[in-house]
């Protein structure tokens, strides 16, 4: 039994038989190719020279003279130089891998299944370099996935076991941290969700505070509700082809998960924000009543203030009128009780020169018959009436 651990045995036989296949080579040996499954070698197989890395599960090949484009068989890695597609998650990571294992210059062996060649030209191959079979270690890295082309099933039993080999490891596209994969998307809504639900706002906080809530809470469904499209999309397609069902149903669960939580959080949020309201509504019709209680009351005060300073007001004006009347009755009184008083420029009366005088004139009063109170002039001469 004859083990391939490289290119010499399949060159020497090139070149003995001096054609690019070993068809005149009957080879009983077996290939032990990676995930630990044998395959018994055939003679529709040759050599070749990587000239190109292409992308993820492409490269360009030199045998018999001619360059041959040639894509893995049974493995589907995700796009990275198609102009007519964007670029996909971990497209340009599995084509540096690729490029890694197949330098330039690498001389690997070319295996065929019943379709040699796609709808586009490339040759449909499984490329082994020594003991590797290269198309399962793609996927081993979790660069790509099993997939299979018309009849060509040869080789996809390796490549499934090195698919979920990757999944169970978490590599490359079933990793939880490398941010564009599935897994991590899902990691982050869950991340998204806990820190959202975490921020709502306390109690009596301003109703900004939980409008902007609800805009955070509502940005996070929707990029959850995103998601859970994808998971529930076609699994034959990237991004969802690199996940077995299994661990499609449990990342679905997880986003599920997550939106349950956010429409509880939303729905508290706007319970919470409609008491807000209500209490600051109570708040506001409290105060107005209260100042319009204050204003009644203050307009009461005013207009006893007014009532009063008024009532003052009018009995000072009947005590001054009281006093007025008063002081003239007095004035009329003493009008009524003392004679008019000579007027100032009467002519002075001589004042009597003595007793005897005043006996002659045969009244108390002098010779003038006045017996009232008497203003004399100096010396006592003449004289003046005066009130007593």
């Amino acid at each position: 039994m004859q083990t391939y651990g490289g290119t010499s045995i399949v060159n020497g036989l090139l070149a003995i038989a001096g054609a690019h296949k070993a068809a005149t080579a009957v080879l009983a040996a077996t290939v032990i190719v990676g995930g630990g499954v044998i395959h018994a070698a055939t003679d529709d197989a040759t050599t070749a020279t990587v000239t190109k890395v292409v992308d993820g599960d492409t490269i360009d090949v030199q045998y018999d003279g001619e360059t041959h484009r040639v894509r893995l068989l049974n493995v589907n890695a995700p796009e990275s130089v198609d102009p007519n597609k964007p670029v996909e998650c971990m497209g340009p990571e599995a084509s540096e891998f690729l490029a890694g294992r197949l330098p330039v210059g690498t001389d690997v062996r070319l295996e065929w299944d019943q379709e040699k060649s796609d709808k586009y030209g490339r040759e449909l191959a499984a490329v082994f370099l020594g003991d590797e079979f290269i198309d399962a270690e793609i996927a081993r890295a979790g660069y790509g996935v099993a997939m299979s082309v018309g009849a060509n099933t040869k080789y996809l039993s390796p490549v499934q076991t090195a698919q979920r080999e990757a999944e169970i490891a978490g590599r490359g596209l079933h990793s939880g941290s490398l941010e564009c994969t599935v897994p991590a998307q899902v990691s982050a809504v869950e991340d998204a969700a806990a820190t959202v639900v975490s921020q709502a706002p306390t109690s009596s906080a301003p109703l900004s505070e939980y409008d902007t809530h609800a805009g955070d809470v509502a940005a996070v469904i929707v990029t959850a509700k995103a998601l859970s499209g994808v998971l529930s999309g076609p699994t034959d397609v990237f991004p969802m082809a690199a996940h077995s069902a299994g661990a499609t149903a449990i990342l679905r669960g997880r986003v599920t998960a997550a939106l349950s939580r956010l429409a509880q959080a939303q729905s508290a949020n706007s319970s919470a924000r409609a008491a807000e309201q209500q209490r600051l509504d109570a708040a506001a019709a409290k105060a107005a009543r209260e100042a319009a209680e204050k204003a009644a009351r203050e307009a009461a005060e005013e207009a006893a203030r007014r009532a009063a300073a008024e009532a003052a007001q009018r009995q000072a004006d009947e005590a001054a009128a009281e006093a007025a009347r008063h002081a003239a009755d007095q004035a009329a009184s003493r009008q009524t009780a003392t004679p008019a008083r000579p007027s100032s420029s009467a002519p002075r009366t001589a004042a009597p020169t003595s007793s005897n005088d005043d006996s002659r004139s045969g009244s108390s009063g002098g010779a003038s018959g006045y017996t009232g109170c008497r203003s004399y002039a100096p010396g006592g001469k003449t004289w003046t009436p005066i009130d007593c």
